[in-house]
């Protein structure tokens, strides 16, 4: 899975997005269509969904907990952010993947810095201009 995201911007939305709470679980059933379909849909509304991953995933579908969220990432087409123990973010934009890396790119190529002009000191003006403030 390529990861369609520069490291800052996950790096903020891990930030932002860290203390809200999960709203979908995975549980017994595994990754059947009806929770693949329920968090397709939560990403839908809000963009950014917490998930849960309880034990009975874990032995129903032998596999680990980040190859669980890797394969729920593939199967919603979003963004794995973050996996933190038993529980993963992921994101997906609303307005959908080609329209948010361009307005991702525009980004960045607006905040180009300028470069620092170099200002002569003209120590001889200065000091005349703050003297006559001590007067």
């Amino acid at each position: 899975m390529e990861k369609r995201l520069p490291g800052k911007v996950r790096r903020a939305l891990r930030a932002r997005y860290y203390d809200i709470e999960p709203r979908a679980w995975i549980g017994k059933k595994g990754l059947a269509e009806s929770v693949i379909d329920e968090i397709e849909t939560q990403l839908e509304k809000d963009g950014v969904l917490k998930v849960e991953i309880r034990k009975g995933a874990l032995i129903s579908t032998g596999m680990d907990r980040k190859a669980i969220a890797e394969k729920v990432a593939e199967l919603t087409d979003s963004e794995l952010i973050d996996v933190r123990g038993k529980r993963f973010i992921l994101f997906k934009p609303r307005e959908g993947w080609e329209r948010y890396l361009r307005r991702l790119e525009r980004k960045g190529q607006t905040r180009r810095e300028k470069p620092v002009r170099k200002v002569r000191l003209d120590i001889a003006n200065f000091r005349k201009k703050f003297r006559k403030g001590r007067d």
